[in-house]
């Protein structure tokens, strides 16, 4: 994922997975795994834990339609 760009202005969890997630087209497949690494590179300070980044991934994928691969144990 290139979120280069999209995370200038974002600071906060939320919009640091928005911008992760809006880079994948509408109807595609995000990866919980590789969308937390994207979110932990952009944003290194972050005190949420994984979980939590999960949840934000799922609530977030849905309201911008993308599916959702739950690959975190592979």
């Amino acid at each position: 994922m290139d979120v280069q760009a999209d995370h200038r202005r974002a600071s906060t969890a939320k919009e640091l997975v928005r911008a992760a997630l809006l880079n994948a087209p509408f109807g595609e497949t995000v990866s919980i795994k590789e969308t937390i690494a994207v979110v932990r590179e952009l944003g290194p300070d972050l005190t949420e834990s994984d979980c939590q980044l999960i949840e934000l991934i799922m609530l977030k994928a849905i309201l911008l339609g993308r599916f959702v691969a739950f690959d975190m144990k592979e």
